[in-house]
């Protein structure tokens, strides 16, 4: 009996609703970021167990050695790559634990675009679909990404495997029919940032991949700089693409989501960069590519 209403409790905490008036009206009087408003918030009617699916960062087992990016001294006070020539935008990633999937191919659509080849936006779904060190839509390792870009040399572009936020198979071909091809490359093995200061390093030369601690709070913001509250009502890990940061009004990286441009600033979000984890907490969970081959 005792056993039936455990399991009974734990139905009903994952059946709560993950955004409600009254946690909106809560928020607004507890915290000093700006709140989403209850009515216009893209996760009414999400419950916590899905909002805890759809975040899908998967911290590994056991942690492979990688070595750390080589910090630099003396940055400036600020660096941002959103709205730049290479900044491909914003996209959503749908009911689909893709976030390690986005991280990765905007690091590496805008990296090579930056690099003098620009091939607009990669194929997560790519990823998704072939990188079987992942699990597709029920979560990844931007590492683990990264590895299989290695060993495939590349991504195709999105128009030759177009997302569907769904475990499609592995293709053999593009939808046209045509070849696929392969695009930027991690050349030269990637590095790992577990720093604020090796952050910061890595942001002199474009995005990078960042993972940190997501809890329901984070589903309401709408501006400001993002402090976690999380205690233990923590729902999981996700995984972002770092754009910038900024040592005022108090240091933040500037960050890019993968939930549409309907969240957020438009789709991109600040956070302090000693909250939720995001410096360094979890191994081998912020990484970045420094040389990507066309």
């Amino acid at each position: 009996m005792k056993g039936f209403i455990f399991a009974l409790l734990i139905a009903c905490i994952s059946c709560e609703m993950l955004v409600t008036k009254e946690y909106t009206d809560y928020l607004k009087k507890h915290v000093t970021w700006q709140v989403q408003e209850y009515e216009s918030n893209i996760f009414r009617g999400w419950t916590v167990e899905e909002a805890s699916l759809f975040l899908g960062a998967t911290l590994p087992d056991t942690v492979e050695y990688i070595p750390p990016l080589e910090v630099k001294e003396n940055l400036p006070s600020s660096v941002n790559w959103a709205g730049a020539s290479c900044d491909h935008g914003v996209r959503n990633q749908g009911q689909c634990g893709s976030c390690w999937a986005f991280a990765v191919t905007g690091m590496l659509s805008d990296r090579c675009c930056l690099q003098g080849h620009d091939h607009g936006w990669l194929a997560p779904q790519e990823l998704v679909s072939c990188d079987k060190k992942s699990h597709g839509c029920s979560g990844g390792w931007c590492t683990w990404a990264l590895d299989y870009v290695q060993s495939v040399k590349g991504l195709v572009v999105e128009a030759c495997f177009p997302y569907r936020a769904s475990n499609l198979p592995c293709p053999t071909k593009c939808a046209d029919g045509k070849a696929m091809e392969h695009f930027c490359n991690c050349a030269g093995g990637y590095k790992i940032v577990a720093s604020v200061a090796a952050i910061k390093t890595a942001l002199q030369t474009g995005p990078v991949s960042l993972a940190f601690e997501v809890c329901r709070s984070f589903m309401s913001y709408t501006s400001g700089i993002y402090v976690c509250d999380c205690g233990s009502n923590i729902l999981g890990l996700h995984a972002v693409l770092g754009v910038g940061y900024s040592d005022t009004p108090k240091p933040n990286y500037h960050v890019r989501n993968s939930w549409g441009t309907g969240w957020g600033m438009a789709g991109y979000f600040d956070i302090d960069v000693n909250t939720c984890g995001i410096s360094g907490k979890y191994p081998n969970g912020n990484v970045v590519c420094e040389k990507v081959e066309p």
